[in-house]
């Protein structure tokens, strides 16, 4: 029997009797196949879905998904499912989203607010984990003035990166740390930013004008590399870079991978009409040499953002001013091509040469996130970057060696 035939007045058993994730006027529960009624108000979905589409997600999908746990945000006094929280267990640490339906306005902002001090509390305080983290708009003031009066920090903010109502407005990063591992590891706060190079951006290499043709399959042709789709012939060379790496703090370690998985990851990649990654190996135009790739991860086509990302492997193409090169050339992509508003980027605090290499490409310092990877018997950080597409474009365009 289809779930539209009837619908009981209680969908699944209320609050009573539940021990915890409780609040003053919500508690949180497993997304059951009744709440697919009122998907609406739970799901994060851009798109009218029927209910009948979303109880097939919840049996078929819901139960397939690794390092994610849903839970719906129902109202105590009715027992109605009014938004859903969404925790993503990344290993030691676990970031938050949630949801409550718009149409609720600040009544809704408020169960948010209650609804991710409870899970916080859940996750830190009894379940141990290290910390929370969660993104938010910073026109939710009610929600973030919930968070805060429990003791959650803002950490970093992204300029611009939401649109709402017609104007662009931040996105501003909280974190809870658990109060039991500050004591033993200190407050990362405390922790400074170790910096390299002047912190002064240098000028933008000015389009290439071609005098015969572009390289093969080329998309972007700058003085010294071009961009061109990655192919899954790539895969052997980048295994081979790899096993030759001589530095461990580009990320968390040195790591390996197989040539078969990383051809499967470059064709997976270009299926998708919109796909929320775009990679491009990095070819020297004098050899057609691959020597590293840049890359666009988590597309977002509606707010018109993106993280930027870099990899060369060859050591010999490393402080030469090529990975500027090509970072510019997949900037010029994402701005002028996509359409993109604005760009963010992540480094951990040991990798000091990319830090500074964003500096140096234009991007300014948003904060820190922290306590997210195991760092020399502790826990390490990241130092986090923005750049807006009209800072880019404001930048001077001059020739320049290296």
């Amino acid at each position: 029997m289809s779930i539209l035939t009837k619908e009981p007045a209680v969908s699944v058993p209320g609050y009573e009797g539940q021990t915890f994730l409780v609040g003053e006027s919500i508690y949180l529960r497993g997304i059951e196949k009744i709440d697919a009624t009122r998907a609406m108000s739970w799901r994060e979905t851009r798109y009218p879905l029927s209910p009948d589409s979303t109880e097939k997600w919840i049996e078929e999908k819901l139960p397939k998904e690794e390092n994610r746990l849903d839970l719906a945000i129902v109202r105590k006094d009715d027992d109605r499912v009014v938004g859903s929280v969404s925790i993503h267990m990344d290993g030691i640490h676990h970031w938050l989203d949630a949801r409550v339906d718009p149409l609720y306005g600040d009544r809704g902002q408020a169960w948010k607010g209650e609804a991710l001090t409870v899970v916080t509390d859940w996750i830190v305080n009894e379940r141990g984990q290290t910390g929370a983290s969660l993104s938010i708009a910073e026109t939710e003031t009610i929600t973030i003035s919930a968070i805060e009066a429990f003791g959650m920090r803002q950490t970093a903010r992204f300029r611009e990166m939401y649109e709402r109502d017609g104007k662009r407005v931040d996105r501003l990063v909280y974190q809870f740390l658990s109060p039991a591992w500050m004591a033993n590891l200190g407050d990362p706060k405390d922790v400074p930013i170790e910096r390299t190079g002047t912190g002064e951006p240098r000028p933008v290499p000015p389009p290439v004008v071609l005098e015969g043709d572009p390289p093969a399959n080329a998309m972007m042709v700058g003085k010294r590399v071009y961009l061109r789709p990655e192919e899954p012939d790539d895969a052997m060379g980048v295994i081979e870079a790899l096993r030759q790496e001589t530095e461990s703090f580009f990320e968390i370690g040195r790591h390996l991978e197989s040539s078969v998985q990383l051809r499967k990851w470059i064709e997976e990649g270009q299926k998708p009409d919109w796909p929320t990654w775009i990679a491009f190996a990095v070819c020297l135009r004098e050899t057609d040499e691959r020597i590293g790739w840049v890359a666009l991860f988590d597309i977002d086509y509606q707010q018109r953002t993106a993280e930027t990302a870099s990899r060369f492997n060859h050591t010999d193409y490393r402080g030469g001013g090529y990975g500027s090169e090509a970072k510019h050339l997949l900037l010029e992509f994402a701005f002028e091509r996509l359409g993109l508003h604005m760009v963010e980027s992540w480094v951990l605090f040991p990798n000091t040469r990319s830090a500074a290499a964003l500096r140096k490409q234009g991007y300014r310092e948003a904060g820190r996130v922290n306590w997210l990877y195991p760092f020399e018997g502790g826990l390490g950080n990241f130092v986090a970057f923005d750049l807006l597409a009209e800072e880019w474009r404001a930048m001077p365009r001059k020739e320049w060696d290296g």
